[in-house]
């Protein structure tokens, strides 16, 4: 046999089902919102800067109207800054700046014949960014210079399409022309605000839609939760029952019911093999198939050596039954019979071998090492005759004619064990002379009138605080040329009646003075017990010695002459 490990091969599999549905659920809910959050961040920005370029052209252009155009061409040079015309054109502007929203800078510019931009009036109270009458522009902006070149009624006001950087900062600006009477133009009236306070506002928009992404998320995860639990409770139990058939645990389930097409799918499938192998196992040991499955085991041709408790029972007088029993009648009865015996062996362990008629085999300690496996056999077989003795009670109950008697063989030596047969059919089961030797002393039950007959291997392992036994003869089996010492099961230690442990202690005697070709004082001993089988069969034996001894090499063997 090849010995697989069930769980073996790759593992990949490290997270359970609910741990790996929420994680996907989330992970999607997360990426989904990762990239809504990305692309509606990008829009967010857009947002908030049209917006921003919206409010610097109109504030732009309703500035520009407000401007007294004519006073501001007398503005020339620097002398002119300390003119009426000047300080009126710089406080009105400071009231613009002031009445605005975000308005750092607010200024006039002027653009000289040879293309230099200066500033004209500037409102900003600041000394050190305090820009005089005449002072040139640096690093003009395209809007700015588009504004010089606009014609009355073309447009009012022009925005830089993006943030732009100068010796005072990063900016977004919005220019408005300012007209003469005669259409020309005499200055730029513009407007700055700072890059920064654009950019706190996306900010602000971006924190609010990924906080609102972010608790969305985390108010999805109790429904990722349920419909993990949704479907990950069928799929449980649907393992569960899985590890059940892998197990030969082929009893019925409650139904699993789902929403989901391909679970109840598997499940009718599952339920479909489950119906299959309930019907395969009446064919086959199920126990040992559990065994077998749950040590990985391949079913292969081949065999060990080992050491095994075999089990023999036949039962007493059955041909003759069934020739007065109806067949089907007789069968039922049988099977209630296989069924009660194998029930006793099962609970201790036991792999049935198999049926042969009305007689059972079995065995210990393989497939599975049992080490007390004498001690399992011996208790197999008392529970076995207590439940046939209860079961011919029920059939007398019941009306029937019926009595099953019981003869059992018990023996523990080394054999073979495997699995033996074809490539393509096989039964594991156990072979050798230890196995036939169970099946003789199952047989030697009828010549002494007991039920449970033991081989010295298997006495010799039982703990002496176990079970009462005694040495009921010495054997030579059918076949075979040693003697083997044979004994009688007869209960558990502290179960037995102390009239029959009388009865066993003078037998007992009775065969020690058999042994010594006493047979006189042993035929004294045996006398008194009648009743007691097993004393019989050595009265009669040491009987017959008086008138006709053994012969000189006679060592109290008795050779068996019909298995």
């Amino acid at each position: 046999m090849t010995r697989t490990d069930p769980a073996s091969g790759p593992r990949f599999g490290r997270f359970t089902l609910r741990f790996t549905l929420v994680a996907a659920f989330a992970g999607v809910t997360l990426l989904v919102s990762l990239v809504i959050g990305l692309a509606t961040s990008r829009l967010v920005g857009d947002f908030v800067r049209d917006e921003f370029k919206l409010r610097l052209a109109d504030l732009s252009s309703v500035a520009a109207t407000q401007i007294d155009v004519v006073k501001h061409q007398r503005l020339q040079d620097k002398g002119d800054q300390a003119s009426p015309d000047y300080r009126a054109l710089r406080d009105r502007l400071r009231e613009i700046r002031d009445m605005g929203t975000d308005i750092r800078f607010i200024y006039t510019t002027r653009q000289l014949p040879d293309g230099k931009v200066v500033f004209v009036v500037d409102a900003e109270e600041n000394p050190t960014e305090f820009s005089t009458l005449g002072d040139v522009y640096q690093d003009v902006s395209p809007a700015l210079l588009q504004a010089f070149k606009a014609r009355r009624g073309e447009r009012s006001s022009y925005v830089t399409d993006r943030f732009y950087t100068d010796a005072w900062g990063t900016w977004m600006s919005a220019y408005a022309p300012l007209y003469l009477p005669d259409g020309r133009v005499e200055a730029v009236l513009g407007l700055d605000i700072s890059a920064e306070r654009v950019l706190a506002k996306e900010r602000r928009y971006q924190v609010v839609l990924w906080g609102t992404g972010g608790l969305v998320t985390l108010l999805l995860m109790p429904m990722a939760y349920l419909i993990a639990q949704r479907i990950r409770r069928p799929l449980s139990r649907l393992e569960a029952d899985m590890m059940k058939v892998r197990q030969f645990n082929l009893e019925s389930t409650p139904p699993i019911y789902s929403r989901v097409i391909e679970i109840n799918s598997m499940v009718q499938q599952l339920e479909s093999m489950r119906s299959g192998l309930r019907s395969f196992q009446k064919y086959v040991p199920a126990e040992l198939v559990r065994r077998l499955i749950a040590r990985g085991v391949d079913a292969e041709p081949g065999g060990a050596q080992q050491e095994l408790t075999v089990f023999m029972s036949d039962i007493e007088g059955f041909t003759l039954l069934s020739e007065r029993v109806p067949p089907d009648q007789l069968v039922h009865l049988l099977s209630e019979y296989l069924t009660t015996v194998s029930a006793a062996l099962l609970q201790t362990g036991a792999t049935v071998d198999q049926y042969v008629g009305d007689a059972v085999l079995a065995f210990w300690n393989a497939p599975e090492p049992t080490p007390d496996h004498a001690h399992r056999a011996c208790e197999a077989a008392l529970a076995a005759q207590t439940a046939i003795t209860a079961l011919n009670a029920d059939w007398r109950d019941r009306g029937l004619d019926v009595a099953f008697r019981t003869r059992i063989g018990i023996n523990t030596g080394e054999a073979i064990v495997g699995n033996i047969g074809s490539d393509n059919r096989m039964s594991y089961t156990a072979i050798g002379d230890q196995v036939n030797l169970a099946s003789r002393l199952e047989g030697a039950n009828k010549l002494y009138g007991t039920s449970v007959l033991l081989s010295q291997h298997t006495r010799d392992q039982l703990r002496p605080d176990s079970f009462v036994t005694r040495r009921v003869d010495q054997l030579v089996p059918v076949g075979k040329s040693v003697p083997i010492k044979v004994y009688e099961l007869v209960g558990r230690k502290g179960e037995v009646p102390e009239a029959q442990m009388a009865v066993l202690t003078d037998y007992e005697a009775a065969f020690t003075r058999y042994q010594q070709r006493e047979f006189a004082a042993a035929i004294a001993r045996l006398e008194r017990h009648p009743d007691d089988p097993p004393s019989r069969v050595l009265l009669a034996r040491c009987r017959g010695y008086l008138d006709q001894p053994p012969p000189a090499g006679w060592d109290g063997s008795f050779q068996l002459t019909s298995k």
